[in-house]
């Protein structure tokens, strides 16, 4: 019986090992997500800046 309680215990510290492994899997994810989300918003912003600056001097001019 005694042995059967041990393998219990090593079962559930296996699980919870392996739950707090996906969970610091599913937060690499959301990093990686958020990281490629701010990449693409810094390029839309300089894509729109670079847009910017090359209409104003067509926008003075006329």
């Amino acid at each position: 019986m005694k042995g059967n309680s041990i393998m219990f215990w090593i079962f559930m510290a296996f699980a919870g090992l392996m739950a707090f492994a996906v969970t610091l899997g599913q937060i690499s994810v959301w990093f990686a997500l958020l990281k490629l989300a701010l990449m693409v918003a810094v390029g839309v912003i300089v894509v729109m800046g670079i847009a910017l600056i090359f209409r104003r001097p067509k926008q003075k001019e006329s």
